[in-house]
């Protein structure tokens, strides 16, 4: 379904992704993990549109989408979130969802329609009417998914959902991701959680430097010893 092919961003000296490839394909979670500053969100940046790579190609579902811009690969069914949450702070959770329903859909009806199914299924009903300035951590990382559903993407890019949720809120978030690829949804998803990380993905790509180090299943990748020297730390084998 996606397809990333030798994407290379420079910023100036700075080599921020270096000669990246690799695939997605459809209905897998894949994770893309790495210490900070190794570029993750930069390479999301890439695939989203928000930035254009210097050399490379990124194709999604058989098409060619380098230099596009954001909303005309939003269109093609590709979304993401942020890792800080963006929400229009203003304006209440159903509005918030509503704005990106209007991506897909015209009639005022139908998007709202739309939006009432989607706040139900992130279990954000109750909150339809908060402002979305006083949601709390937990309930932002959901309507940031929420936000993103509306478009009717086939692809989710999910950038560190699940950073600074407390145990609870890690296990319903986790059951969601489950039911949005139960439902035929393509997931890549940034992560710091490695319990997350272990049990949702089925492959696991680590990013060091710019460069991809390991790829493959979650217990082969925590059991490199190159992904345990510049990322897990030998605590990670005790623990």
């Amino acid at each position: 379904m996606l397809d990333v092919r030798n994407v290379t961003k420079r910023f100036g000296g700075l080599i921020a992704v270096e000669s990246v490839s690799f695939s997605v394909t459809a209905g897998q979670i894949v994770g893309l993990i790495g210490p900070n500053g190794a570029g993750k969100t930069t390479l999301f940046n890439l695939i989203a549109g928000a930035l254009q790579p210097n050399e490379g190609r990124i194709a999604f579902s058989g098409k060619d989408i380098t230099g596009w811009a954001p909303h005309g690969i939003c269109r093609m069914g590709l979304a993401r979130t942020f890792q800080i949450t963006k929400p229009f702070r203003r304006l209440s959770v159903l509005k918030n969802v509503m704005i990106g329903a209007f991506t897909s859909v015209h009639e005022r009806c139908r998007a709202t329609e739309l939006t009432m199914g989607i706040l139900n299924e992130t279990g954000l009903t109750a909150w339809r009417d908060t402002l979305a300035s006083s949601l709390p951590v937990g309930l932002r990382k959901r309507l940031e998914i929420a936000r993103a559903l509306a478009t009717k993407p086939r692809m989710l890019l999910l950038d560190e959902v699940m950073n600074g949720l407390n145990p609870t809120e890690l296990r319903e978030m986790m059951h969601l991701i489950r039911r949005l690829q139960a439902s035929g949804l393509t997931i890549l998803l940034i992560e710091h959680v490695m319990k997350a990380v272990m049990e949702l993905c089925h492959s696991v790509m680590v990013l060091h430097h710019g460069q991809l180090i390991v790829t493959g299943s979650p217990a082969e990748v925590c059991a490199d010893r190159r992904v345990i020297e510049v990322y897990l730390g030998e605590e990670y084998l005790l623990g």
